[in-house]
């Protein structure tokens, strides 16, 4: 199977976001505060990366918990919608707030590397 570079997997973050080719997108670009891609759209990037890659980001069980490593109450997007107004129904319930993680497109990128079994840093290329 080829290699996977970053610049291949950015030019899809671009193509899929529509991101002007002015902007640049390296590793460390976050797809909440410097892409503006958040909640449901978060989402379906997810599933058109599995799509365009052939990989799995997740199993049944615990979705893409495990493979981005995240805590019980972290995620990776906002959630859109009621849910995202400063009165949030489950804070009534639960004492600790959601914690959305500054997910990055080399992180990202690093999860597709690592599904396809093609991991492991080249040079120019950052892991996370």
């Amino acid at each position: 199977m080829d290699d996977l570079t970053f610049d291949e997997f950015a030019a899809f973050i671009r193509q899929y976001w529509h991101v002007l080719h002015r902007k640049k997108v390296l590793p460390e670009t976050q797809f909440e505060r410097d892409l503006g891609l958040t909640g449901d759209n978060g989402d379906d990037l997810l599933k058109a990366a599995e799509k365009r890659f052939g990989v799995s980001l997740g199993s049944e069980e615990t979705g893409g918990r495990e493979t981005f490593n995240l805590g019980p109450n972290e995620y990776l997007f906002h959630s859109e919608g009621w849910n995202s107004s400063p009165f949030r129904l489950t804070s009534l319930f639960d004492s600790v707030e959601p914690r959305i993680r500054e997910f990055t497109v080399g992180e990202l990128f690093e999860a597709v590397r690592k599904a396809r079994g093609t991991a492991g840093s080249t040079p120019g290329q950052v892991s996370v």
